[in-house]
């Protein structure tokens, strides 16, 4: 049975490799922005867009049955959107539970989470002028806006998806921004903390409400600085945020691959829901990395297989995104003052240890990193040249 990664970024990148290296037949679909993952060595497949999935999938199912995975909100949203059109022969998580829509609405998801009896921050939808007038005159600051759905967000906002603001006005006139492009939004508390209070717990629900994969994503680094993607984390058992996943997952009936983001307050000490990503988290690799098999048994999963119980971490991998960590390395170094430059340098020097993934750096599988950099070479030629 094949194994489709639908548009899989960096997660389902780490997912597809794992799953050559075990003989396994995987097929990679991926969009133009991350086409570098249709690269990867002893997978076949192509570089397409949203438009173009029902045909190609079509294709796959017509060689026979196989099991659709993603790493992207989008082709989830358009899986869930589009799972009684799919071709016969053709299973993926977004069609067999009614959760990955509710849980991807900010909105919605932090509903779920209370029915848990799971703490969720203050929070706001606003979607025209006259609620944002009065969730910025509730909202206790700072307060952060941040989008309903974010991958529509990200085409207006960049990768700064959540903003912190101090007063009302700054709250109006970020939101105006959202208003301004038919953007729904949520205002909400912001939870005080640094990026090493922020956790997430990778899992893999099955239909009979198991969890067949699971473990821990301890942020070290985060980019942007604050409110982003880790750049550098380590993979932990994080008890507390998983009790909290599992409570929010088993509330919303859920079924599929997920990361739950919880933060911890700074003051009180209380865990806090903040998100549910409903596809294969970026920090996928950590599960291979620690000797879970999580990529072997997710796929199993996803084809309807029986899997036994997880085995023990065997080891506390760390992985670092190099385009992301640059960045956050340059913000911390620029945060210090000059005379503790030497000291900050060698902290983050020392963070690397136990690094046993590097996103797209895989000397065993050298075609995305190739490609990716070829592209982006090629489009910085192109702007000089215009």
């Amino acid at each position: 049975m094949t194994t489709v990664l639908l548009d899989p970024y960096n997660g389902g990148l780490a997912a597809a490799r794992a799953l050559v290296r075990r003989g396994e037949d995987v097929c990679v679909f991926s969009g133009d922005v991350n086409a570098f993952s249709a690269r990867t060595r002893g997978a076949h497949g192509r570089a397409v867009n949203e438009d173009g999935w029902a045909a190609a999938l079509a294709e796959v199912a017509a060689r026979g049955p196989a099991a659709v995975l993603t790493g992207s909100d989008v082709a989830s949203e358009w899986l869930a959107t589009h799972r009684d059109e799919l071709a016969g022969g053709l299973t993926a998580f977004e069609a067999l539970d009614d959760a990955h829509l509710p849980l991807m609405r900010k909105d919605s998801s932090d509903e779920i989470a209370r029915r848990a009896g799971v703490k969720v921050p203050w929070a706001r939808e606003v979607t025209t002028a006259d609620e944002l007038e009065q969730a910025a005159a509730e909202a206790p600051y700072p307060a952060v806006l941040k989008p309903v759905f974010s991958h529509r967000w990200r085409a207006v906002f960049g990768d700064h998806r959540v903003m912190l603001v101090a007063d009302r006005d700054e709250a109006r006139r970020e939101g105006e921004r959202a208003l301004a492009a038919d953007l729904p939004m949520m205002l909400s508390e912001y939870v005080p903390g640094g990026d090493d209070d922020v956790e997430e717990a990778i899992v893999v629900r099955a239909a009979d409400g198991s969890y067949p994969v699971y473990f821990g994503c301890k942020k070290i680094r985060q980019y942007p600085v604050g409110f982003g993607a880790a750049s550098l984390c380590q993979a932990a058992e994080l008890p507390e945020s998983m009790a909290l996943a599992r409570a929010v997952l088993d509330q919303a009936g859920f079924v599929g691959v997920c990361g739950v983001e919880t933060k911890r307050h700074a003051v009180t000490g209380e865990r806090y829901f903040l998100e549910v990503n409903v596809r294969i988290p970026t920090q996928w690799g950590l599960g291979d990395a620690a000797g879970l098999e999580s990529s072997a048994r997710m796929a199993a999963v996803a084809r309807g297989e029986h899997v036994g119980p997880q085995a023990p971490m065997r080891r506390p991998a760390r992985l670092v995104f190099p385009e992301l960590d640059v960045r956050a390395v340059i913000a911390a170094l620029r945060a210090a003052p000059p005379r503790r430059w030497p000291a900050e340098a060698r902290r983050l020097a020392r963070s690397y240890r136990g690094v046993a993934d590097v996103g797209l750096l895989d000397l065993r599988d050298p075609g995305p990193l190739v490609f990716y950099v070829g592209r982006a070479l090629g489009r910085r030629i192109g702007l000089i040249s215009a």
